[in-house]
């Protein structure tokens, strides 16, 4: 274990969660939350411990994936395809006509352009869809809350890596009762190899520029956490683990008393032991964009929520 701080948090990520043994009992106390943010797709993965006045650890969380859209079976992939290729159906047919029923001519011109679109005639094996969305849900007392979600924005990712030829992941937390979304991005430096994220976070009408910077040589994945050019704490990668588990410590500061910066870096290191596969994903779309193929890349209605511009109606 890390040296304690001022305020500590352990994330027991889970290397095989269907087969964990408490999986079955915390999915059930999930599925009776008084939430609407846990639903029916999604399992359980991990689960988060703090460390109380008294040095002894109080299991507080619960983190939840939807696997719905990190592994998405053939069932969910064929709906997904089914979904894709009507509305592309629906495109070319206003493509002839805008409304109404089609003669035989117009028929005929639909069937053959059919016959020829890259969209109709995608099978499920070509689709990208893989995202990450994980929740944090905290579990102590009477009730099950959320407390957080942390999701891949695999569009920004896309044009990110492009420009940097490298592959970057970019990742949106949303906090309750906050209307800022905190875009957690990826930064790449010439040489360096390890990972640099960097965020902004908002209190109040306060931004604090966080960096995390992975370590050059560590015995797990760890990062050193600073702002306003000090370190104020550390993601301390656990070494020889069989899921991703961390430590998340923060010295004596004014963020270290926001919970909801605590729940920030606790899904950050939640989707650590992700990353490698996602940087699968971002190559992937990269590989069909340039292609020529970016309807290979599918991108959820969830994700495109949040580009939309609040303004657009003023």
């Amino acid at each position: 274990m890390a040296k304690h701080e001022f305020r500590t948090r352990y994330v027991d990520m889970w290397g095989l969660p269907s087969l964990h043994p408490t999986n079955v009992e915390l999915l059930q106390q999930l599925k009776t939350a008084d939430t609407q943010h846990f639903t029916k797709n999604m399992d359980v993965v991990g689960t988060v411990s703090e460390l109380n006045s008294e040095s002894t650890w109080d299991q507080t969380h619960l983190v939840g994936v939807r696997s719905d859209v990190w592994k998405p079976d053939q069932e969910e992939l064929e709906k997904c395809l089914a979904s894709l290729q009507k509305s592309r159906r629906t495109e070319l047919k206003q493509s002839i006509k805008r409304s109404g029923r089609l003669n035989k001519k117009q028929s005929a011109i639909l069937d053959k352009n059919i016959d020829q679109d890259a969209v109709m005639q995608l099978e499920t094996c070509d689709i990208v869809r893989r995202r990450l969305v994980l929740k944090l849900f905290k579990t102590t007392g009477t009730r099950t809350r959320w407390c957080g979600t942390i999701e891949e924005v695999t569009t920004t990712e896309v044009h990110n890596s492009m420009g940097s030829s490298r592959s970057l992941l970019t990742m949106a937390v949303m906090l309750p009762g906050t209307e800022m979304v905190t875009s957690v991005q990826e930064n790449r430096r010439a040489i360096r190899i390890p990972s640099v994220f960097t965020f902004s976070y908002f209190d109040g009408g306060r931004i604090w520029n966080i960096l995390l910077k992975q370590r050059w040589v560590s015995l797990g994945i760890d990062f050193d956490m600073q702002t306003e050019g000090k370190r104020i704490g550390m993601l301390d990668g656990t070494f020889a683990t069989v899921g991703s588990d961390f430590y998340v410590n923060l010295s004596e500061h004014p963020l270290a008393e926001k919970t909801q910066f605590l729940d920030l870096l606790t899904l950050f290191a939640s989707s650590v032991g992700y990353h490698k596969a996602m940087r699968r994903g971002v190559k992937r779309r990269i590989q069909a964009d340039l292609a020529g193929e970016s309807h290979r890349h599918v991108i959820e209605d969830e994700e495109l929520r949040l580009r939309h511009n609040g303004r657009a109606a003023a």
